[in-house]
């Protein structure tokens, strides 16, 4: 299943090249690493700044599956009620 939720996750993002998530994401980030840009050497800067964009979208990727699983559980339990109340 894990494969799957990735192959769902990977045409979702090919598709949307850049939506609100990934703006807020880019928001953060650039709030965050504010004051270091004028304190660190831009090499040291741009290290800072890519590993806290691995780290923001490898969650919010974890996030996706976490959130398809429980849609998937949900769907599945409301199917398994509506069944013990009889209904079609």
């Amino acid at each position: 299943m894990e494969d799957l939720i990735k192959e769902i996750y990977d045409n979702k993002m090919e598709k949307s090249k850049w939506n609100r998530t990934d703006y807020e994401i880019e928001k953060e980030i650039r709030d965050l690493l504010q004051h270091e840009e004028e304190h660190l050497p831009p090499q040291e800067y741009e290290k800072r700044r890519d590993k806290m964009y691995q780290a923001a979208f490898a969650g919010k990727e974890k996030g996706f599956a976490e959130g398809f699983r429980y849609g998937v559980r949900l769907t599945a339990e409301c199917f398994i009620q509506k069944e013990d109340r009889g209904e079609s």
